[in-house]
């Protein structure tokens, strides 16, 4: 078993070690996980979030829905509230 030591900053921080970076495949737009496991702290790569974000691109790209038309309808939407908070 490989070890790395790294230390803590003032405010909480560690780096990641690149080896474990890379071995996890972490980029910088990347989540982890920590998890407590007895005295040891489990550390692993967050799928979840990214996934979930490129199945709504996906979606969106695929609805044919541009930014120019969901900026129009936040717009609408904006001038209907204030419509309706002005009654």
């Amino acid at each position: 078993m490989e070890t790395y030591v790294s230390k803590v900053t003032t405010a909480g921080q560690v780096t990641i070690p690149k080896k474990v970076r890379d071995a996890l495949d972490l980029d910088d737009e990347d989540f982890v996980e920590f998890a407590r496991v007895g005295n040891a702290i489990l550390l692993r790569k967050l799928q979840a979030r990214r996934d979930k974000v490129q199945a709504i691109r996906e979606k969106i790209r695929r609805s044919g829905l541009t930014r120019t038309r969901v900026e129009a309808i936040v717009k609408e939407t904006r001038k209907e509230m204030w419509r309706r908070r002005r009654r």
